[in-house]
């Protein structure tokens, strides 16, 4: 819990000189469920506005095939938001909790997203607020026995990467990318099935290259030999 309210605090000072709106902000835009066998997650929700307060409610969505052209988002009931309701005075925060029942056989994303409502909106005259900003946290479980499993084809000017693995990862940048080789940066996140393609630039083509990837909070090398 020292966590989330070290970075609440870092953020409501950061955010402190910019208050023409109100915002809602986390202390993580993206929350997982690791393979640890834990149902409860907890997050920090905090009100970045040194005036007003604001009821909070939390809205839980499932994001089917996430990232795919057959994306489906719809309401669920499969995680639950603790407390689902709440109010926040102004420059407070709260700690919140995700809990799921069991773990999915499949690895499942959601997202949660939190609308505030301004509290005696009608009586305040003194200081109006011209936009109220929610916010939202995806939320990935992974499976009870996720495995990440990065393959490769490489081919003369791009490497193909695979998630062959039934949990996400998240592709980095290559190290062989400096000031004067301009690289596309990854930052890719792969779900389970799914492909992405990293186009090499001349420099690089006839070089073995390293990248790291992240998955199940572990960071991972891998590189990808050049063969004539």
């Amino acid at each position: 819990m020292k966590k989330y309210v070290v970075v609440l605090n870092f953020l409501l000072m950061c955010i402190a000189p910019l208050m023409a709106h109100a915002q809602i902000i986390v202390s993580d835009a993206i929350l997982e469920f690791k393979n640890d066998q834990r149902l409860i997650e907890s997050i920090a929700v905090g009100n970045s506005d040194k005036t007003h307060s604001f009821n909070i409610t939390a809205e839980v969505y499932e994001i089917e095939n996430p990232g795919a052209m057959t994306e489906n988002v719809s309401k669920t009931d499969t995680l639950f938001v603790v407390p689902s309701e709440f109010s926040l005075s102004p420059r407070s925060q709260r700690t919140v909790r995700f809990a799921i029942k069991e773990r999915p056989e499949a690895e499942k994303t959601y997202k949660i997203i939190f609308r505030p409502t301004l509290i005696n909106a009608e009586s305040d005259n003194n200081s109006k607020i011209k936009v109220i900003t929610s916010t939202s946290v995806m939320t990935i479980v992974n499976p009870p026995e996720a495995k990440d499993n990065l393959s490769w084809t490489r081919e003369e000017t791009r490497i193909v990467f695979t998630n062959k693995g039934n949990t996400n990862l998240v592709l980095r940048q290559t190290k062989n990318c400096t000031q004067t080789i301009e690289c596309q940066i990854p930052g890719q996140r792969l779900w389970a099935g799914d492909k992405w393609i990293l186009n090499l630039p001349k420099e690089l083509q006839d070089q073995d290259i390293t990248l790291e990837y992240r998955s199940l909070g572990n960071i991972r090398e891998v590189t990808v030999p050049y063969e004539e």
